[in-house]
């Protein structure tokens, strides 16, 4: 890697130079841009460089070069976002370090009903491929989303129901091909108008074989260090003859995916407002990596001649286990806005949807046969209701309603979660004052959740958060934004329930007692008695967001009390013991990115752009905080003709030297992407012809935000290749 060092400063001094020597600006297709569209994720309707939150924004052209089959590998080249990943078929986004049940993610700005921010192994419900549009909120939202939004809110915005209705039908329809695994893409979307009658179509369905890397996919090395880093410590599996594990060489043993899913969706839209419902489906089989899952040897009740076996892939080895999970979901949505002619208030908002989620997390011997271990559903509905009020004097508001039910349950000889029913409501007010040069904005939430898994661990509890945030504008070009947020997050079902049990409400001192997530090969104990989190935040932030330099900078510090974190805290039978405590802790990071026009002629444009983000967390007591991603810098160079253009992004992610009590450190490593398309006109649209490079120097990667990294690398070199045609 240190020969790429060159390439990498070479780049950057050619960056440097052009930025220097640039010529006048215009609109640039290769840079961020920042959209006159307004932020639907913030709650006034401003467009990204008036709005005081520090925002991702994906959409368009920029959105269709960065869509990965995970969420998380989507949004994972925008600053202050990673990924952490479960093998290939998990990837979940890390805002500024936090992930998981800290990490809101939202479908149309309301929650999305999945099991997700339950374990690190199961995937997000959604589908970034069927996208028009994904928002990120970097840092604490919890007034905006509520109680899970301590660390973000990811909003994925489709067209599912079309608010306003279409001059002209809408049709596209995308195939691509990824070299990496194999892997065949399809996705079709149509929204057309009839009248006054909206109608929204789309469909995808992606089937990929195991994922190519470079070299090992097991690190025998690191396991030999973790081996080395207990022993003389007393174990209660001492004598057990360790399971013997094949490791794959060149690909990922059982990393192969298949998922498939479709959206209907109407509406009835007018000068007023609009009111629409749509019903989608989406269903998911993926594979864990082998030799990360405990070996269960109890006898099956349910055994299952499953149609996503081992011999359906192939590539299992013999004699070795394996885990995959199947996941199916239905989702309906209904919408509804109405725009009041006069009155104090001018807008009123409704969303409401209904899900029905469900995964089988299916254990298959070496035979083929694969038995359900545990059955993991969520049910119920969330519905957000706000109103807008109109401007009095220099004040403007938004209030608002959110309601929850949902039934949680995990069913099975291995479930270690009891079935809970969770109710919750919550209110809030955010008002904004405009000045001449400066616009305020203060808010207040006010959440009630009950949880009950039934007989003496019963828990209903309040959370209150507080923001304040000032966005000064320096001129007409740039703009400073001063944040300050106090937020409480409840715990988790998994945080507190984890082979809890419910009758006595307490965890078992046997380790016999506890019930494996086989999955993850963890025994997970939770905390009935756990506190609230409470958080304290304040961030800096500036932006330059029009003329040929536009970028943003941001420094932020979050002090986080009773940090609930997953901690290992022994071993058996080959089994990690992993325990969910509490400690104080401190976030902070900086983050920023910087674009370029840097030259213009009649053949094309050249851009330029620089990015890096930084995150430290520690423990008040001493100790790095597990799993945080390690510092980066990019630079990208893109040229952008009227028919054709090329992007080429270097990154270099740096060594992670911080890490906590049992943790390892993990090397840095350099990553290659390059993106390329060619337009052709039709009359009757436009095709499109596109090629994306990912790890182009095929470099062994390990994620130090990933539970696997020893076990399951990112994916090695791989180029996608695809046709989109556009009506």
């Amino acid at each position: 890697m240190k020969s790429l060092h060159p390439i990498f400063l070479s780049i950057s001094t050619v960056c440097a130079g052009a930025v220097m020597a640039a010529e006048d600006p215009q609109e640039s297709h290769g840079i961020h841009v920042y959209e006159e569209e307004i932020v639907v994720s913030a709650p006034f309707q401003r467009n990204e460089a008036n709005t005081a939150l520090p925002i991702n924004v994906l959409t368009g052209e920029a959105l269709r070069r960065e869509v990965e089959d995970e969420l998380g590998n989507t949004l994972k080249n925008q600053i202050g976002i990673h990924s952490t990943s479960f093998g290939p078929g998990v990837g979940q986004a890390v805002i500024r370090g936090q992930s998981g049940n800290r990490v809101q993610v939202m479908q149309n700005s309301v929650n999305n009903i999945d099991v997700s921010a339950v374990s690190p192994d199961h995937t997000n419900g959604v589908e970034a491929a069927l996208a028009s549009r994904i928002e990120v909120i970097r840092g604490p939202s919890t007034l905006l989303y509520g109680n899970g939004a301590v660390g973000g809110i990811v909003n994925v915005i489709d067209d599912r129901i079309i608010e306003s209705s279409l001059d002209k039908p809408e049709f596209v329809i995308e195939q691509s091909h990824n070299t990496v695994n194999d892997g065949d893409k399809t996705v079709a979307k149509f929204n057309g108008s009839f009248g006054i009658v909206n109608l929204h179509l789309d469909a995808f369905t992606r089937d990929n074989n195991n994922v190519d890397i470079n070299g090992f996919a097991i690190d025998e090395t690191a396991l030999e260090l973790e081996e080395e880093a207990h022993e003389g410590e007393e174990h209660e599996d001492e004598g057990h003859e360790e399971e013997e594990i094949t490791n794959s060489k060149g690909y990922i043993a059982n990393s192969d995916a298949k998922s498939d899913g479709y959206t209907i969706g109407t509406s009835i839209s007018g000068e007023q407002g609009f009111i629409g419902m749509s019903v989608a489906t989406l269903d998911s089989n993926y594979g864990l990596p082998g030799g990360t899952h405990g070996h269960h040897e109890e006898e099956h009740g349910d055994e299952h001649e499953d149609e996503h076996g081992a011999d359906e892939h192939g590539d299992e080895e013999e004699g070795e286990d394996f885990v995959r999970i199947d996941m199916e979901q239905t989702r309906y949505d209904l919408k509804g806005e109405y725009r009041f002619e006069s009155g104090f208030f001018e807008q009123f908002q409704a969303s409401v949807n209904y899900t029905d989620y469900e995964h089988s997390e299916l254990e298959i011997e070496s035979d083929g046969t694969a038995f359900v271990g545990t059955v993991y559903s969520n049910e119920g509905y969330e519905g957000r209701f706000t109103a807008t009020h109109r401007q009095v004097g220099k004040l403007q508001g938004v209030w608002g309603l959110q309601l929850s039910n949902t039934e949680f349950s995990a069913l099975g000889e291995e479930a270690f979660i009891p079935k809970t029913d969770s109710t919750g409501f919550s209110v809030f007010a955010i008002e904004r004052i405009d000045a001449e040069r400066m616009s305020w904005e203060f808010g207040y939430r006010y959440g009630y959740n009950e949880t009950d898994p039934g007989e003496n661990c019963d828990r209903d509890e309040s959370t209150h958060s507080l923001s304040a945030s000032m966005l000064y504008d320096i001129n007409s070009d740039s703009n400073i934004m001063i944040g300050l947020s106090s937020s409480e997050r409840a715990p988790t079902l998994e945080e507190r329930y984890s082979n809890v049990q419910i009758n006595a409400c307490t965890t078992s001192s046997d380790p016999e007692d506890l019930v494996a997530h086989v999955a993850t090969g963890r025994l997970e104990i939770g905390n009935a008695n756990l506190d609230k989190e409470k958080a304290t935040n304040i961030e800096i932030g500036f932006r330059q967001h029009s003329g040929k330099l536009t970028g943003e900078f941001g420094v932020y510090y979050n002090e986080i009390s009773d940090y609930i974190f997953l901690e290992d805290s022994g071993e058996f039978e080959e089994q990690t013991i992993s325990s969910y405590t509490a400690d104080d802790a401190t976030f902070y990071g900086v983050e920023g990115r910087l674009s370029y026009a840097a030259l213009q002629s009649e053949y094309g444009e050249l851009d330029l752009s620089l990015q890096g983000d930084l995150v430290k967390a520690s423990f008040d007591d001493g100790g790095d905080v597990p799993r945080i991603p390690p510092a980066r810098f990019g630079v990208g160079v893109a040229w952008h003709a009227t028919a054709w253009s090329v992007d080429l992004k270097l990154t270099e992610v740096f060594d992670q030297k911080d890490t906590a009590i049992g943790e390892f450190e993990t090397e840095g490593y350099t990553a290659l992407e390059l993106y390329a398309d060619y337009h052709i006109d039709l009359s009757s649209g436009e095709l499109l012809f596109f090629a994306k490079g990912s790890n182009l120097l095929d470099e062994e990667i390990r994620n130090h935000t990933s539970f696997l990294k020893n076990f399951s690398p990112e994916p090695g070199r791989g180029v996608r290749l695809g046709v989109r045609y556009t009506y």
